[in-house]
Order: C-alpha cells, then structure tokens, then sequence
C-alpha cells in the first residue's frame, strides 16, 4: 500500500516542478518581449509624474480638456528637447566640416593654445608643450600615439551613435507620457500593484517615490536646466564659437553638480583675450550670476532640505550614464532618490506597522 502512495506525492511534485517550470518560463519570454521596452516606460512615467502639476493647471485653472492638456505639455517637451538637441548637431557638423576642409587645405590645427596655459602652476609649461605638439606637429601627435588616438576616435564615435539612440528614446518616452498624462489614474493600477508587493503601507511608498521625483525634477534638473539655459543664451549674444556644444557642456557639468563654472571660466578667459575690456567685464558679471544661481534657486524649489544627499545624485548620475548613455544622466539620479528614500523610509518605519506587516497575518 506503501508503494502506489510514493509514486503518487512523486507524480504530484513532479506535476508541480513542471508546471513551475512552464510559469517560470513564461515570465521569462514575456519579460525578454517587453524588456526593450522597459526603460522607455520608464521614463515616460517619471515624466509623467514630474509634469502631472502643470497638467492639472491647465485642467483646473485654464479649464482644457485632460487629452488637450496633455497635448500642450508633450508639443512643449518634445520642443525643449528637439531644439538644443538640434542646435547641437548643427554645430557639431559644422566643427567637422571645418576640420575636414582644413585638413584638406593643409591649414588644420585644432586650437590655439592660450598664453595663461604658461602661468598654471606646477602643470603650465607641461601642458603648454603637449598642446603646442598638436596644435603645431599634428601629423607627428598622431603617428606617435596612433592607438590612443583610435580608441579615442571610437570611443568619441561610439557615444554620438547612443546618443542619437538615446534621443529616439527620449521622444518615444515623452509621446509615451503624453498617453499616461491623457489617459490620467483611472484605474489607479499603482495603488492596486503597491498593495499586493507592499500590503497596506503601497500608498504610502507611492506618496513617496511621487514626491521624490518631483523634488529631485525640480530641485535638481530643473536647476540645471535653468542655469544651463541662462549660459547658452549668453554664449549666444556673446558671439561664443560653437556655443551649443559648450552648452551641453554645462547641462552635464550641472547635472553632475560639479557644475558650469569650468566652462564659464574658459569662457570668460576667452572673451578677455578676443574683445574689449568692457565687453568682457559686463560678461564675466552675468556669468558670475549664472555660476552663483543654483545657490539661490535650490533652496527655493527644493523646499526644506533636499530630497537625498548630493553623494546619491552624484552616484546616481555617473551610475546612470555608464549604464542608459546620456539620458541616464537624468534617470539614474531619479531612480536612485527613489531608491535612497524607500530605503530610508524602511529603516524607520515601525516594525509592527512597517512595511510587509500585512504579510506577517
């Protein structure tokens, strides 16, 4: 009697392995179908939620429609991304146009290198003799190091290639936000599926990530952004060669909170050495409150405290770029707030009435 019993429990766990199995496999192919998808959405949710206040402007105090509503604020995304992007591209097509025709004509030189490179302690006349050796013996330069210039080539190459990957995606995930936007929480899916992972206290890990992003959206990217902006647009009136390429300069520089000042200082130098006292004097004062604005402006948008400490930004940032391209610029510092917040959030938490309590009955 011993003997049909075992083969029974045998059949039924091997039944359930197998059909184990087959779920798990299942999960799998669905998750390698969508996974291409993945960061997209996600990005078009953090837009989402980042923008959904000026969205419920136009809904409560201009009277629009939600799908009208949501139309405006994606034509104004897709417009503060598709014209610096633009910009960009043209004067980086310009700088090779005019490398190319020069290095046909036999004219090429990279630079002029600057006479304060002379006066930099310790580093000056080190500096100054290995810029003075491409600038003026560029053949040499490059049969001398001719593996460090090609992997630098490629490397060089291989960031515009994601880059322009990378501004598809962006465009996708902000007609992607328009969707969510117009679509709004009917269903109020993130409620339902924080509560079946988290129990009771999802609504509050929603509030939560909600807040996060939109501090950091502000108080972060917005500064940058605000500054950023403010530089180009004095690079511009300055008459700055190439002033969309030292733009994004500055977006990444701020961003990375290390902020524009480098690029403002070189910039300042420049204008000193190529135009008048005066008109170099008025530039360095509005570059000067350029540089000082985001210490006025983070506290303001920020609200008391920051929302994480800038170590996470900063990690955040570096992280997100090595692993998404240049929009992890802006991802990685989101999701990792995130991240830090819930963590912190859960270390504090009652222990009876934290966080997973629910599974506990």
């Amino acid at each position: 009697m011993e003997e049909p019993k075992e083969k029974n429990l045998a059949t039924r766990a091997f039944d359930i392995t197998l059909r184990m199995l087959l779920v798990f496999g299942l999960i799998f192919w669905c998750f390698e179908i969508v996974s291409p998808f993945i960061m997209p959405v996600l990005w078009a949710l953090i837009i989402a939620v980042a923008v959904n206040p000026v969205q419920e402007f136009f809904e409560q105090k201009v009277k629009l429609k939600s799908a009208l509503a949501a139309s405006i604020i994606t034509v104004l995304l897709l417009s503060l991304v598709l014209i610096p992007a633009i910009a960009f591209i043209n004067s980086a097509v310009q700088v090779i146009i005019e490398w190319k025709t020069a290095f046909e004509q036999g004219s090429f030189t990279p630079f002029v290198v600057p006479e304060f490179i002379k006066q930099i302690p310790i580093i000056g006349n080190k500096l100054n003799e290995l810029l003075s050796e491409i600038t003026n013996h560029l053949d040499q330069f490059i049969n001398k190091y001719q593996s460090q210039v090609i992997d630098f080539s490629r490397g060089i190459a291989g960031l515009i290639l994601g880059s322009s990957f990378g501004l598809l995606k962006i465009i996708f995930a902000i007609i992607l936000a328009g969707f969510f936007l117009a679509m709004g929480n009917r269903n109020n899916i993130s409620a339902h599926i924080s509560n079946r992972i988290i129990g009771a206290d999802g609504p509050t890990y929603i509030h939560l990530s909600v807040q996060t992003i939109r501090k950091v959206v502000k108080g972060i990217l917005g500064v940058a952004f605000i500054q950023t902006l403010l530089a180009g647009i004095g690079f511009y009136l300055a008459n700055i060669p190439h002033a969309a390429i030292w733009t994004l300069i500055c977006l990444v520089l701020s961003i990375v909170q290390i902020g524009p000042i480098p690029i403002l200082l070189g910039i300042v130098i420049f204008i000193f050495e190529t135009d008048t006292a005066l008109f170099a004097i008025l530039w360095t004062i509005y570059f000067i409150g350029v540089a000082l604005l985001d210490s006025i402006l983070k506290p303001i948008l920020l609200g008391k405290g920051a929302p994480v400490p800038m170590l996470v930004i900063f990690i955040g940032v570096l992280g997100g770029f090595m692993l998404s391209g240049f929009i992890g610029l802006f991802t990685g510092a989101i999701i990792l707030s995130i991240g830090y917040k819930l963590f912190v959030f859960w270390l504090e938490s009652d222990k009876h009435h934290g966080p997973f309590s629910s599974f506990d009955n």
